[in-house]
């Protein structure tokens, strides 16, 4: 009783026991003082990591919105690159658009590379998927029906492409309009060196090159609407062929 009676005469101002009961513990100025001193460290540090974050987020929209704002004014362009002469250092660069001066130029070019796309076998089974296949190069650049014929005609030659290691190379001879300037039809002479296993010499083994000439009669049209943007670059003027055929031709 004299022992609890001179604590409550001190200048503690709190008792904490252990779970017995028996001991008493204080928590005096000194104790408090450095609970304080904590409190108001780790007050300030928040307020600095606040302060911190709303800074880091005003210069994040400060950022997004300048680019917001100049993504408008960046554009990638394809261009037509001519050489002019016989050198290599003479060329004009004209942007390809459905005004530009040499429309007939890349309409040619696209027939061409069309016929080649179309007549070429090379021995590598998934890249003829990625050009023959629906969602492939061919398909991109043919009208629904065009492609849907070719379809039929891959479907019959397929297995003995793969089968005996087909390739085949082709060569344009000529290529030119049909009916006058305005006229879509194109007619395109070319020869083809096809080359396969199941054509051997039976005493050498070696291969033979056999050589076909062909004529093709490409309809063709520049269609905006089939400028497709995720490919914009491959096909800028929206290439598009309407109607194709294709027969070899004979020599006596």
């Amino acid at each position: 009783m004299n022992k609890f009676s001179k604590i409550l005469e001190g200048s503690k101002i709190l008792a904490i026991t252990d779970k017995n009961g028996r001991e008493y513990r204080f928590v005096g100025d000194r104790e408090r003082e450095k609970v304080s001193a904590k409190m108001t460290y780790y007050l300030w540090l928040s307020r600095f990591f606040i302060v911190t974050s709303a800074a880091s987020l005003l210069l994040f929209l400060a950022a997004s919105l300048s680019l917001f704002n100049l993504a408008p004014q960046v554009t990638v362009e394809p261009f037509l690159i001519i050489d002019q002469s016989s050198s290599d250092e003479i060329v004009r660069y004209e942007p390809i658009a459905h005004d530009m001066a040499s429309k007939k130029m890349m309409m040619e070019t696209f027939v061409r590379q069309y016929v080649m796309y179309r007549n070429t076998i090379i021995n590598d089974e998934r890249e003829m998927m990625v050009r023959w296949y629906a969602g492939g190069i061919l398909n991109y650049l043919s009208a629904p029906q065009v492609f849907d014929e070719f379809a039929k005609y891959r479907e019959g030659i397929w297995k003995d492409i793969t089968d005996n290691q087909t390739s085949q190379e082709v060569e344009i001879i000529s290529i030119g309009r049909v009916g006058g300037e305005k006229s879509p039809v194109w007619k395109v002479d070319f020869k083809t060196y096809e080359v396969s296993a199941r054509r051997r010499n039976t005493e050498t083994g070696a291969l033979f090159l056999r050589v076909h000439y062909w004529t093709a009669s490409v309809t063709s049209y520049f269609i905006p609407e089939r400028a497709f943007m995720g490919r914009r670059l491959l096909n800028p003027l929206g290439f598009t062929v309407t109607r194709y055929s294709q027969s070899e031709v004979e020599f006596l």
